[in-house]
């Protein structure tokens, strides 16, 4: 079904596909929201392992079971992107490690789908699999459905030969997973090899995306307490002067200046003292 981008939220940007675009990275809230919307278990657990592996969507698809490996918890990537691939006619391989907690999930996914060949599951009954091309557009399509269903479909520039580039697609999960990677504070050159990146100014675009989150640790760590520079924050007072207590104030005072006479002029202080002590 192809998505009518009328009914859209739009935007009257034209641009090429370049890299100096910051990537929209989805909150939390939203890819809870879209989960709720997923009834494809498969996509499903694509957008696990793009959130969590941080892997492309051709190389989810292209993922087989003999480059999983669950004992040691690693994946293989197998003829990754590579940008001079015109020349070498092949991608570029890499290890991604699986984090210990995510395992389980792995396991649980490969029980599921005992006789499968690749981690995608789409043989038919006579074994047959679809391109790789086709099922990036089938799981692409999914996702659209998903995010349509979900009010999280949103047109975020139109290319320059018309095409709609919507704000939320496959790739934006690998971009959560290399901002919670940064995050997380790991340093960009080990984001690079775990992303599988060829240059590292591709890799620095997560350092713009958390810079908001260097700000705001950089605030917490200069909020000192106020006790800690010896002030105190005092109760205000609120006082009422009326006639009475005026007239009380101009006694004092007078009787003040005259004890300070006496004291001056070689006087009784004693009994200028006891004089004056009740005031």
């Amino acid at each position: 079904m192809k998505i009518n981008p009328k009914n859209l939220q739009q935007s009257e940007r034209t641009y090429t596909c370049g890299k100096k675009k910051l990537p929209y990275v989805p909150s939390k809230p939203e890819l809870l929201k879209l989960l709720a919307y997923v009834d494809d278990v498969s996509l499903g657990f694509m957008i696990f392992v793009g959130t969590f592996q941080g892997l492309r969507i051709g190389e989810i698809v292209n993922l087989s079971w003999s480059d999983v490996d669950l004992l040691n918890g690693e994946l293989k990537i197998v003829d990754g992107k590579n940008t001079r691939r015109y020349k070498s006619g092949y991608g570029r391989d890499r290890i991604v490690p699986i984090n210990e907690m995510f395992l389980k999930h792995w396991k649980a996914w490969r029980l599921m789908n005992p006789e499968q060949s690749h981690v995608i599951p789409d043989e038919d009954r006579y074994g047959v699999r679809a391109p790789n091309h086709t099922l990036i557009r089938r799981y692409q399509q999914k996702l659209w459905d998903a995010l349509k269903k979900a009010e999280l479909l949103e047109v975020d520039f139109y290319q320059k030969n018309g095409t709609p580039r919507y704000k939320f697609h496959m790739h934006s999960f690998r971009h959560v997973c290399g901002t919670n990677l940064r995050r997380a504070g790991m340093k960009i050159e080990d984001i690079r090899d775990f992303l599988g990146h060829e240059d590292i100014e591709t890799t620095q675009v997560y350092t713009e995306l958390t810079r908001d989150d260097l700000r705001e640790a950089s605030n917490i760590a200069y909020a000192y307490p106020k006790s800690h520079l010896g002030l105190q924050k005092m109760p205000r007072m609120e006082i009422s002067i009326d006639k009475e207590t005026l007239k009380l104030q101009k006694e004092i005072i007078e009787k003040q200046l005259e004890l300070a006479r006496l004291q001056m002029t070689g006087g009784m202080v004693m009994q200028e003292v006891e004089c004056y002590g009740n005031l």
